[in-house]
This record gives C-alpha cells, structure tokens and sequence, in this order.
C-alpha cells in the first residue's frame, strides 16, 4: 500500500489523518485574493472582474472546509471516525474495509457500507496507516 507523504506534518496532529496547514493558508490566501479582485471591481468598473471574486472565494472556502474538516479519528481498536471536507462524520470498522483505490492524486478506502477518501497531501498517524495494512492483508 503507498500513502503519499507530506512535508507538512511536522505540525501537532489534529487527528490520526489530517490535512496539512499548508491548504489552510493557500485557503485564505484565495479568499484575501478574491477580496482583491472585488476592490479592483469597483475601483476599475470593469464588472468581468468579478468572476475572479467568485472562483477565488469558492476555492479559497472549499480549500479551508477540506484543512478544518476532512479527518480520520481512531476511536478504539477496531473502528475510526471519518469527516468530509463539509463536516459530515460517519463511523466504520476497520474489518469493512474491502479494498484500496489508489486515483492520480488520492486514494479511496473501499469500506462494506461506504468510501473513505484520502487526498494526496494528507498526513496521516503510524498506527492508522498500520490498521489499513492490516486489514487490506486479512482480505
């Protein structure tokens, strides 16, 4: 199994898989670009600017929601807590997982009862990553 690597996770863990800071801050570098791209609007009366505002606050909030909200938490021995990027939180066992997909720039966990994703720049805990290899071993 291949989890990618981050530089970034030299940070105190948040959980036992997490987003970086890293797109925290890109996150709010979009929202402060889009917040530029509106004054420019106005100051410039050129109305076309404000596509600028709308796709760099969409992505900067959408980049933000994914660092605050998309985790894994381990739970105990047997089950972990997964949260979408939009704060949805569903509980599974580590003995539904069925499979590993791994796309160009993630991985999904294939579970019994749903899909787990897992971004390309995540850090992610020892003990987590040892539970999947598990699993993934016993199938």
């Amino acid at each position: 199994m291949v989890i990618f690597k981050s530089n970034e996770c030299n940070t105190p863990p948040r959980a036992d898989m997490f987003l970086p800071d890293f797109l925290k801050h890109f996150g709010f570098f979009l929202v402060f670009l889009a917040v530029i791209f509106l004054v420019a609007t106005f100051i410039t009366q050129i109305w076309g600017l404000i596509i600028g505002v709308l796709i760099c606050g969409m992505l900067g909030i959408t980049a933000w929601l994914c660092w605050k909200n998309q985790t894994i938490k381990i739970i105990d021995e047997d089950q972990f807590e997964y949260t979408t990027f939009l704060g949805k939180t569903t509980l599974y066992r580590f003995s539904d997982i069925r499979d590993l997909r791994a796309n160009k720039d993630s991985l999904t966990l294939i579970l019994t009862n749903g899909k787990v994703h897992i971004e390309s720049m995540v850090c992610m805990s020892e003990t987590l990553y040892n539970k999947i290899e598990a699993s993934l071993s016993q199938k």
